[in-house]
């Protein structure tokens, strides 16, 4: 399993909402997709996956500002683990 976080967008941003989720819950996600679309007080920032797997949206777009390093998502490995991770 890998974690989707929202990264630290430079030295004055802490915070971003989600604006989008481009990948559904359960697409299966291949490394450097763009997954969610983010906004910060500045601008707008496509979130790339670091790895590949199969998405489970732990929290979902709205208007609210996310702390960076806030869990979001994760990414399992296969069909079994994703299972697990949907029960969780």
């Amino acid at each position: 399993m890998h974690e989707i976080k929202i990264p630290k967008l430079g030295t004055q941003i802490e915070d971003a909402e989600i604006t989008e989720w481009v990948a559904a819950e359960g697409d299966k996600i291949e490394e450097h997709q763009i997954v969610a679309v983010l906004e910060t007080e500045k601008s707008s920032y496509d979130l790339e996956s670091e790895f590949k797997g199969i998405l489970h949206i732990i929290v979902e777009a709205s208007e609210e500002k996310i702390d960076a390093g806030q869990l979001i998502g994760v990414l399992a490995e296969d069909e079994e683990e994703y299972e697990k991770i949907k029960t969780m």
